[in-house]
């Protein structure tokens, strides 16, 4: 599905994890909310489509697998400076699905960069929530787009209304159509695509 002229809602994840996102190296998201989530429920896809919105406070280099914890210190170097926040990727929900199960989640290790530490801290934490897994196919900006921070994007929240839209044309694929159908089809193979939640429909 094209991706549409722009956008003006954004998920926040962490800066590192976003810069292995725009490598191909990060197909899959794991959540469980942030601490304000609106109704104090827990995660869930409110768009199919949204901005990437890289945030520095509460990533942790120690919940990285070694291989890509470089990714850390790339990601905060390229921080913009205050009172900014800079979008150089959008992204789209194909699939998405809750589990608790710790060894499903060691099966989606080649699709993402936590660590077995991530894992166990995610699970326990709101154990009556199971976490939300999505697959995200991640779209490169043309250029990063620069917009000013505002005291409404603050807290630990997942997604934010941007009070500007940012235009999406001429985005393309990090990965290729076949590159990515042939990892989400790897990805279909553990998770079971006839268990898998339906994604939201546009709005």
């Amino acid at each position: 599905m094209p991706l549409p002229p722009s956008c003006q809602v954004a998920l926040k994840e962490w800066a590192s994890v976003l810069a292995a996102c725009a490598r191909g190296e990060q197909l899959v998201f794991i959540r469980k909310g942030g601490l304000i989530e609106p109704g104090g429920g827990g995660f869930e896809f409110r768009a199919p489509r949204f901005l990437l919105y890289p945030t520095y406070e509460h990533q942790t280099v120690a919940f990285l697998r070694s291989p890509f914890q470089a990714l850390f210190e790339e990601a905060m170097g390229q921080k913009p400076a205050d009172g900014r926040v800079a979008f150089g990727l959008c992204g789209e929900v194909v699939y998405s699905t809750q589990s608790r199960d710790a060894d499903l989640l060691k099966r989606l290790e080649p699709f993402h960069i936590y660590n077995d530490a991530f894992m166990s801290q995610r699970l326990r934490w709101q154990p009556d929530q199971p976490l939300v897994i999505g697959v995200i196919r991640a779209w490169r900006l043309p250029a990063p787009v620069s917009l000013p921070l505002s005291s409404r994007y603050a807290g630990c929240k997942s997604w934010v209304d941007l009070e500007e839209a940012v235009s999406l044309e001429g985005a393309t694929p990090v990965l290729d159509e076949h590159t990515f159908a042939e990892r989400l089809s790897r990805i279909h193979a553990i998770l079971g695509k006839p268990e898998a939640t339906p994604i939201v429909p546009p709005r």
